[in-house]
């Protein structure tokens, strides 16, 4: 019971009473005071100044009963609920050819998104520019005023020092290395501003609202025409000692080059990425299929060319990642990135040569969040933000 510190001022109890009387309200979606008394233990009285003192800060508001329809004797119950759209949250997924911006309330429910396709930015000054451009039409969609964010949560190709909101290194985005995205993105917005590799960030969202909300322990590989690796450990993200943990792209095949390549690919992404594909269809004769989309598309029709092209990619993609599962030896596999457009192809290619390389090996699905992953990824770090600063505001920490 949030009533029953002993040596705590009046006020602390009040700060302590509505914050147990929000985090009830947030939780059930919608409660009536009885229902509140019941959830955090205190006297109706309490709620019920809490209840006020919410509404007057512009975090709760009544609403109508969900049975306000059926016969009621005397005057009716109030109803309360968390004003999810009292604030917003911004999630970025920034990569060298593409901007995508969506909003969220607090519920984390998507109110907007746009997705702007642009050429890479040469100077930091043009990467910027396009964010501003996004942003903007993202929050006028809803619209939401920049002064309504409560956070931003931006993703990035690269190795992140999250407490900088920085990249230290991205070695396949060539002008990208030290490049300060969270002191450039400060200017633009009066919130806080968190930066965090991509594929966490995808993970995170896989986690949230995507194929692995049952797992708690589990790794995305996202695939694409690079490959990256995020890592949850008990349902934490595990970002390892230098923000590294998860660069398969720069595991070494003994008969492919090392090292990190002239385009500045890892030797693992060399030899799998979407690049390598189109390139082995076309020796093996494909002189129809525009891109590697196409031959992805085709390997799931069942095309036998395309199918043999998937196959020796996840050949080699397996002898990457089976030391991976096993240093991590996680409940599920989630396959992100382009490559997901082959479908059951690479899952079951994934499998079969993981299985003569693993000792076990986990579930494996595809992602189900696709494009979408990093932004929600983004609008879940930011909203966690959020949500822990909403609740200090009713907290006082313990001396």
């Amino acid at each position: 019971m949030a009533q029953s510190g002993h040596g705590s001022g009046p006020q602390v109890l009040r700060l302590m009473n509505c914050a147990a009387v929000l985090d009830a309200i947030r939780d059930a979606g919608t409660a009536r005071v009885t229902e509140l008394v019941r959830a955090t233990g205190l006297s109706r009285p309490t709620v019920s100044a809490a209840v006020s003192t919410l509404m007057a800060d512009g975090w709760v508001e009544e609403t109508e009963a969900p049975d306000i329809d059926l016969p009621r004797m005397g005057r009716p119950a109030r109803v309360l609920r968390f004003r999810a759209d009292a604030r917003y949250v911004l999630g970025i997924d920034v990569g060298p050819h593409k901007i995508y911006c969506a909003v969220a309330d607090l519920s984390g429910t998507v109110v907007s998104r746009v997705r702007r396709d642009v050429t890479e930015a040469s100077t930091q000054a043009g990467l910027l520019d396009h964010v501003q451009a996004t942003m903007r039409e993202v929050l006028d969609a809803v619209p939401v005023p920049s002064s309504a964010l409560a956070a931003v949560g931006l993703g990035t190709p690269g190795i992140v020092d999250e407490r900088r909101g920085a990249v230290v290194q991205a070695p396949s985005v060539p002008g990208w290395s030290s490049l300060e995205l969270g002191s450039l993105l400060r200017r633009s917005v009066e919130c806080p501003v968190h930066v965090e590799n991509d594929v966490n960030l995808a993970v995170m969202a896989e986690r949230w609202n995507g194929a692995g909300g049952d797992a708690d322990n589990l790794i995305l590989v996202q695939w694409g025409a690079r490959v990256g690796a995020a890592v949850l450990v008990q349902g934490q993200l595990h970002r390892g000692a230098h923000g590294a943990a998860g660069e398969i792209g720069f595991v070494e095949l003994e008969e492919e080059p090392q090292g990190v390549q002239a385009d500045g690919l890892g030797p693992l992404e060399s030899a799998v990425g979407t690049a390598w594909m189109l390139r082995r269809a076309r020796s093996l004769g494909d002189d129809e299929s525009p891109d590697a989309a196409a031959v992805l598309t085709a390997a799931a029709d069942g095309d036998p060319r395309a199918r043999r092209v998937v196959d020796e990619a996840c050949a080699r993609l397996a002898r990457g990642l089976a030391s991976f599962v096993s240093a991590i030896d996680p409940e599920l596999v989630i396959i992100g990135g382009g490559v997901a457009l082959a479908g059951d192809a690479i899952l079951d290619g994934i499998r079969r040569h993981l299985t003569r390389r693993a000792l076990v090996v986990p579930r494996l699905e595809l992602s189900r969040l696709g494009d979408d992953a990093v932004a929600l990824g983004a609008v879940r770090l930011a909203l966690a933000d959020a949500e822990r600063r909403l609740l200090d505001v009713y907290t006082v920490p313990t001396p």
